[in-house]
């Protein structure tokens, strides 16, 4: 719902006269845009402080000038907590913004709830932005599932995500999703199993080859007294001839 400010025209101008508005609780604006003449005037600083604090820049003017309007933009003070001055652009009433509006759940379902989406765009009237979209969860049992489509609209307001996509879950739905990604997992566990068996396979492997090279530096040694027993047998035959 837009923020309603009571204006009041504001004759004189000029920084003594501002002040004197300030100090009296009031903050000097003016309002302009699509053709009009620009209008001065001033609006209660209590009004434009709560539609600071709602984030809300669409107004509805009433008093001196009955018009729609949006805060086009705010002049602060020099420590940047007071509002000097209020400048305001001319609305159709009829006009529409896109918004991002909450998604706010109502009722008891009959199992835990897993809500995918907690806000959502949409078009509505800029003079008539609804606080958030109610979902009715009371009848959901569980398994069921509730779409964006299935949610009731006020009126003028129009989403702009497909109406089929999912809003939220009652009970286990999505836990599917969790298994899948979890046997993913296991299953990728036994391949560095493997990996890790091959690893201490080939580490087995490796001493088992220094084994092998010891008796072939040991064939040397070995070819030297056979041929000690030769040069001896060649010299007993000598002495018998």
């Amino acid at each position: 719902m837009a923020e309603l400010f009571q204006t009041e025209a504001r004759e004189l101008t000029g920084s003594a006269n501002t002040r004197r508005l300030r100090r009296a609780g009031k903050v000097p604006a003016i309002l302009y845009g699509q053709g009009k003449e620009v209008v001065h005037l001033s609006i209660p600083e209590s009004q434009v402080n709560s539609a600071i604090r709602k984030n809300q820049p669409y107004i509805q003017l009433e008093g001196a000038v009955a018009e729609s309007a949006q805060i086009q933009e705010l002049q602060w003070d020099a420590l940047g907590t007071t509002v000097l001055h209020v400048d305001l652009t001319r609305m159709d009433s009829d006009a529409t913004v896109e918004v991002d509006l909450s998604i706010r759940l109502v009722g008891d379902a009959q199992d835990s709830i897993n809500q995918v989406f907690r806000t959502t765009a949409a078009v509505v009237p800029a003079m008539d932005i609804p606080d958030s979209l109610i979902a009715d969860i009371s009848a959901l049992a569980s398994g069921d599932s509730l779409h964006l489509g299935d949610l009731e609209l006020p009126a003028g307001v129009s989403l702009l995500s497909d109406p089929a996509t999912v809003v939220l879950t009652c009970g286990g739905v999505a836990a599917p999703v969790k298994e899948q990604v979890a046997d993913e997992v296991a299953t990728e566990q036994p391949s560095d199993e493997n990996d890790a068996s091959a690893e201490e396979a080939v580490t087995e492997e490796t001493p088992s080859e220094e084994a092998t090279t010891e008796p072939e530096s040991s064939e040397p040694e070995s070819s030297e007294p056979e041929s000690s027993e030769e040069e001896s047998s060649e010299e007993e035959s000598s002495e018998e001839e």
